[in-house]
């Protein structure tokens, strides 16, 4: 877990010049620029980490992604079958990588959508953005030679959701939130 904490680090410490080079915060509203600066960040740098791979040409992508699919070659698409195996054969390391790292990556996804664009504050915009994002993730990785896991896809989801449900929550109890945020 150390690693990956440290390797996204990284990653937002090379993001972040490119980011105020690019969108010159300082020339618009603090609060919002701040939020919408962290969730840029936080989101690329997920991107970043869960598309790195083996890229190759198209061809030799589409051609290994063929072989994969239907060899099953580091591809699971039974529910739940990875996520009780790390319950099974539980090593905390590895637990928390798998299960709470995949949950916990998606949480700002599904609360800041909502919370930065009006357009993403309905519960259906939410419910599809929080499965697309992560749909989108596992099937890049089935061309670049990542592992495919269904498991990861729900976990992802759930993560996304609980994120939206806290921002839905807390709107219920603070009505103007995104005004925090402008």
């Amino acid at each position: 877990m150390i690693y990956y904490l440290f390797k996204f680090t990284k990653i937002l410490l090379i993001l972040l010049p490119l980011y105020l080079l690019l969108r010159r915060p300082w020339k618009r509203e603090r609060k919002r620029e701040c939020a919408l600066c962290l969730f840029v960040l936080f989101m690329s740098g997920l991107l970043i980490l869960a598309l790195e791979g083996n890229w190759q040409s198209p061809s030799l992508m589409v051609k290994s992604a063929k072989t994969r699919l239907s060899t099953g070659y580091a591809v699971n698409l039974i529910p739940f079958r990875s996520i009780s195996g790390f319950f099974r054969h539980f090593h905390f390391s590895v637990f928390l990588v798998n299960i709470v790292g995949n949950i916990v990556m998606f949480f700002p996804w599904g609360f800041g959508l909502p919370l930065l664009w009006k357009k993403r504050q309905s519960v259906l915009s939410s419910l599809l953005s929080c499965a697309l994002l992560p749909v989108f993730i596992e099937t890049a990785q089935l061309f670049i030679e990542r592992s495919v896991d269904i498991d990861d896809l729900i976990l992802n989801f759930a993560g996304g959701m609980i994120g939206a449900a806290g921002y839905f929550l807390i709107r219920k109890k603070i009505p103007n939130i995104e005004q925090l945020a402008r």
